[in-house]
């Protein structure tokens, strides 16, 4: 059974060291507790996240890849994380068919999250690593690589490595640190940027027995100091009048702070000052600084040279220097990064990232771009990369990404990157003609996404909902139209918009198929409000019925949204991340009441003719299920719901069964199943109840599925266990499959595989993220329940690393030989992910 990886979906970690670039073809991002692989080269960009490295328990909240001497990156890749550990990949030098990179090495030894970390690689394969964690210390490590891309196989386990010093910072936490090699000599500086708005500068020589020691304080900063990143500055530098007096064996430190100011620091060689000679030039200084008439402004602004003690093989004398305060950004800098050129670019909280160039003919540092929104994000970025010489990456505060790329003339355009959930995803659902899924996360929305453009690449096309409220559960009733619950007492329904139409049509060369003229043209949400309303272009009907009614409410929302319908209206290929958050909401069209608490979980029929839901509950009169007749006509309204009883705690799944919903089961907390039957053929047939057993497990059943022709149906506990229910005789003994771990999500292909032998297929998920996928020949009385099973695993490059909340098959096969099947999957890891399974 061949499996691949299709589609890996996730938002990256909420912090600022969590993106970094090797080269044009290679960025690594934590994205939960993976480590994203992503290629944003003009031929894969639209591929997004395509490798996703596992290995860390918790959230992954850095990345860097180890750079020389000379500042360029080098195939070592560190990562940090909130498990208190750091792991080194390494890129293998031949491709084996295993996962390209390889954990070689786990840095264990702090005692809360790592933050920060920096990686310089010296001679003989040593690199010397600097970690900053939120237990009050940076440790120092040294790793020994193996330069020739030797890595240990794939099924070994990566070596244990322990700090060679722990540098105690106490009170005054490192938020940032960074490493570089001072030219012509053997001397390693460390700095650490600290909550005490300080960069505390330490040393040490480069042979492996060496240890750094705090040499100096540099102040300037009046906040914490967030990010640092070393330069070294060549002899092209010195052309330019704002780096001409730049030496080519200089090192430019950058820091950004919370004060919003970036600041420049050379480190360059000079001769040894006599104690006479340096107090007299630091008196001189004292005196100019005195003259501006604050001591605040003139330690802020002073150009002080702070002496630097080499400790290397010549120990040359070297001073540190103030060489520029950069003002541009109105909110906290988060992230500094140097480019070649030299080109700096910061990351703010205002929203925009800014690439600074030394501007030759003023003779200073200048905004020579600056990227975002206009008038600065919402959310604000919290990372910028440079990728190339031509990319830049950043990432927002709620784990979006955004690319932009310089195109001709100098103008710099935004490209689709990679997006996802930044929080676990609870639901996933397939569209009725398998062309696309909608996911349900606690980010408190719901995203769609599908195969856009001649290849059919996986991207996000729309965001249909923004909520307040944590989403808990969503199902189609048709392919324009989609039930929805979250932490809330409400079931919400939305439709598809006129916008949304057009641009399914546009990117997947497939019409939607609904009548447009049904179709709201937009949709909005109210700044204080939890609906999303429909609207009109200008100048449609809605406006003129908001005038006639003097609705001031309606108008102003209608006129509000023509700016993000046109935005809309206008993108060329898969939305951008503005377009997402604006342009593709679809609106509301109506509410199902009838529950007391909190939405647990919605089915929909596979004709969408009944939607079944059910809400929280602790005692039977709120464990009911609310069985609702959908409309026939679109806008109509929802008729009051039928109330199903049999349970007497959380109803945890309920479907129905295939192809022609003649059944409903629901399975709850209460470790019982109960089966509820259409009383007749037509569509006004009550369903009622026919079976409840009671204690068909031992422990809560979470999921459900039925066989693709009905004969049976599975349930799924934390028991460790799948049954098989016979259909016909639910009081029969059932086929029990085994676990190693508690089954969180089943799901039965939906069709019998005609290819060989006629068999069933059915995916089982585990807690810990491990996915199964096991067949069965149809038995020779196909009234029975087959009892040989076959499991096979799928690899770990395809699976969670946490909880596997929903499996959903494709209720269509991916190609026309109907043996290979997609197989989505939603996980507490934050991730959907989509597999290709060959079940020939």
């Amino acid at each position: 059974m061949a499996t691949k990886s299709v589609f890996i979906s996730g938002a990256c970690s909420r912090t600022a060291h969590a993106v970094d670039s090797l080269d044009q073809h290679t960025v690594a991002l934590a994205m939960g507790n993976h480590v994203g692989l992503y290629d944003p080269s003009e031929h894969t960009r639209l591929r997004g996240v395509q490798s996703a490295l596992r290995g860390h328990t918790q959230r992954v909240n850095c990345c860097r890849f180890a750079h020389d001497a000379q500042g360029s990156p080098i195939p070592v890749l560190l990562s940090g994380s909130a498990d208190n550990t750091v792991r080194i990949w390494q890129k293998r030098a031949h491709g084996d068919g295993a996962e390209p990179w390889q954990c070689v090495s786990v840095l264990s030894g702090h005692e809360a999250a790592v933050i920060a970390l920096d990686a310089i690689a010296l001679s003989d394969g040593l690199v010397l690593v600097a970690t900053a964690s939120t237990d009050g210390t940076v440790r120092i490590w040294q790793h020994r690589r193996d330069v020739h891309g030797q890595v240990p196989a794939e099924t070994s386990s990566p070596a244990i490595e322990e700090a060679v010093q722990a540098l105690n910072v106490g009170a005054r936490s490192a938020l940032a640190v960074a490493l570089t090699q001072l030219p012509d000599d053997q001397t390693i500086v460390l700095a650490s940027g600290n909550t005490d708005s300080r960069i505390h500068v330490f040393t040490r020589a480069c042979d492996e027995s060496a240890r750094f020691s705090e040499r100096l304080t540099l102040t300037g900063h009046e906040d914490w100091v967030t990010s640092l990143d070393f330069m070294r500055s060549g002899a092209q530098d010195g052309l330019n009048a704002a780096t001409a007096h730049w030496g080519s064996n200089d090192v430019v430190l950058a820091s950004a702070s919370q004060d919003r100011y970036v600041r420049l620091w050379r480190v360059s060689q000079t001769a040894e000052l006599s104690d006479d000679g340096r107090a007299g030039a630091q008196a001189m200084l004292d005196a100019c600084s005195a003259a501006l008439g604050s001591a605040d402004i003139a330690s802020q602004l002073t150009t002080r040279a702070h002496s630097l003690e080499a400790v290397g093989i010549q120990a040359n004398a070297h001073a540190v220097t103030l060489d520029a305060v950069l003002v541009g950004h109105d909110g906290w800098v988060h992230s500094v990064r140097w480019r070649a050129g030299p080109t700096l670019v910061t990351a703010s909280a205002d929203g925009s990232a800014i690439c600074w160039e030394p501007d030759a003919a003023a003779g200073v540092w200048a905004s020579a771009a600056r990227l975002g929104a206009a008038g600065g994000g919402a959310d604000g970025f919290l990372g910028a990369v440079p990728v190339g010489r031509s990319l830049v990456l950043a990432h927002g505060y709620h784990g979006s990404m955004h690319l932009w790329q310089l195109g001709s003339g100098g103008m710099w355009v935004p490209l689709p990157a990679p997006s996802g959930h930044f929080a676990p995803v609870r639901d996933v659902c397939w569209d009725p003609h398998g062309r696309c899924v909608l996911t349900a996360s606690a980010d408190q929305t719901t995203r769609l996404f599908a195969p856009v453009g001649e290849h059919g690449v996986w991207r996000e096309v729309a965001r249909p909902q923004i909520h307040g409220y944590d989403m808990r559960c969503a199902a189609f009733t048709s392919p324009a139209e989609y039930v929805a619950g979250a932490d809330e007492k409400v079931v919400r329904v939305f439709r598809a918009t006129k916008a949304f139409a057009e641009s399914w049509s546009e990117l997947t060369g497939q019409a939607l198929d609904v009548d447009l003229q049904s179709l709201a043209a937009g949709a909005s949400l109210p700044v204080l409000g939890l609906s999303n309303k429909a609207v009109a272009r200008a100048g449609e009907a809605e406006d003129d019925d908001a005038e006639k009614t003097n609705d001031t409410y309606s108008m102003r929302q209608t006129h509000t949204d023509v700016a993000a319908q046109a935005l809309a209206a206008a993108r060329d290929g898969p939305p951008l991340e503005e377009q997402l958050l604006r342009g593709t909401l679809w609106p509301e069209s109506d509410k199902l009441y009838a529950h007391a608490y909190e939405i647990h979980s919605v089915a929909s029929a596979h004709a969408g003719r009944w939607v079944a839901t059910a809400c929280r509950a602790t005692a039977d009169r709120h464990a009911a299920v609310r069985l609702y007749a959908a409309p026939q006509e679109p806008g109509a309204p929802w008729p009051q719901p039928v109330v199903l009883a049999a349970h007497s705690l959380t109803v945890t799944r309920m479907r129905f069964s295939p192809p022609h919903d003649q059944h409903l089961l629901t399975v709850s907390r209460d470790r019982s199943w109960a089966l509820f039957s259409r009383q007749g053929d037509s569509d006004s047939a009550e369903f009622r109840l026919a079976v409840h057993h009671k204690r068909a497990h031992a422990r809560i059943i979470w999921d459900a599925a039925w066989s693709p022709d009905s004969v049976f149906f599975a349930t799924a506990s934390r028991d460790k266990t799948v049954k098989l229910w016979l259909t016909a005789a639910p009081g029969a003994a059932p086929v029990t499959i085994s676990f190693p771990e508690s089954v969180t999500a089943i799901d039965f292909v939906p069709e019998i595989i005609s290819a060989g032998s006629p068999r069933y297929a059915l995916a089982a998920a585990l807690e810990s993220g491990r996915i199964f996928v096991l067949t069965a020949d149809v038995p020779a009385d196909k009234s029975a329940v087959p009892t040989a099973w076959s499991p096979i695993e799928l690899p770990p490059s395809c699976t969670h690393v946490s909880t596997v909340n929903r499996l959903a098959w494709c209720s269509r096969p991916h190609r026309p030989e109907q043996t290979e099947w997609l197989l989505a999957s939603a996980s507490d890891d934050n991730t959907l992910r989509i597999n290709s399974v060959q079940l020939s």
